[in-house]
C-alpha cells in the first residue's frame, strides 16, 4: 500500500494509523469493529477504512496477502477486452474446456457452472473437486467506450501458494481469451 495515496486519502500514514489502532484495543477488536471505529470515530471513507483494517491486519501478523478476514484465501485476476459485457461472456464461454469431465489446471468441476445476468454485472461460477469455486466477473468499463472487464476470481483456496498457482494458471488462460 503506498504511503503517500493512504495519506492524501486519510491524512495519515498506515505506521500513524497502527499506533493509533493499537492505542484503540484493535488487537482485540474483529475486521468489521476495527473498520467501523476508523470510519466512525476518525471519518476515514469507507473504502479506505477497509484499506487501512486489511494492512493494520498484515503488520500485526492476523492476515497474510490474499486472505480474507474470515481466514480464506482468494486471488483474481483480470483482463480488459474490447466489446460488450455480453461479447465478453461469449469469449470466456467459448474458452471453456470442452468434453465429458471438464476442469481447470488438472481441477474437475464438482458441479454445473452457473451464470448470472444483472443490468451492471454478469457472473459465471463453478465449484471444483478440490472445494474451491471459480467466479467470473464481467462489467462494463466506465466512460463510454465498448470496453469490458473479466476477472476470474479463485477462492476457497489453502494458502499462499494456492494463490501463486492459480494466480500463474488464470493469467496464462485469461490471456488467451
Amino acid at each position: 500500500m503506498d504511503d503517500a495515496a493512504m495519506v492524501k486519502a486519510t491524512g495519515k500514514a498506515l505506521g500513524e494509523w497502527c499506533a493509533i489502532l493499537d492505542e484503540r484495543g484493535a488487537p482485540s477488536l474483529t475486521h468489521r469493529e476495527i473498520a467501523r471505529l476508523l470510519h466512525e470515530d476518525y471519518g476515514v471513507p469507507s473504502w479506505w477504512s477497509q484499506m487501512v483494517t486489511v494492512e493494520y491486519e498484515r503488520r500485526t501478523g492476523r492476515r497474510e496477502t490474499g486472505q480474507l478476514a474470515n481466514g480464506e484465501f482468494r486471488t483474481t485476476v483480470s483482463k480488459t477486452l474490447t466489446g460488450t459485457m455480453d461479447g465478453a461472456l461469449d469469449r470466456w464461454l467459448a474458452a471453456l474446456p470442452a468434453g465429458d469431465h471438464p476442469s481447470f489446471d488438472g481441477v474437475p468441476f464438482a458441479a454445473e457452472p452457473s451464470v448470472s445476468r444483472r443490468e451492471k454485472r454478469y457472473s459465471w461460477s463453478v465449484l471444483l473437486a478440490d472445494g474451491a469455486k471459480v467466479t467470473v466477473f464481467i462489467s462494463a468499463k466506465p466512460g463510454g467506450a465498448e470496453a469490458t472487464l473479466l476477472a476470474v476470481e479463485t477462492g476457497k483456496l489453502g494458502g499462499k501458494a494456492d494463490i501463486e498457482r492459480w494466480k500463474v494458471y488464470w493469467k496464462a488462460y485469461v490471456a488467451q481469451i
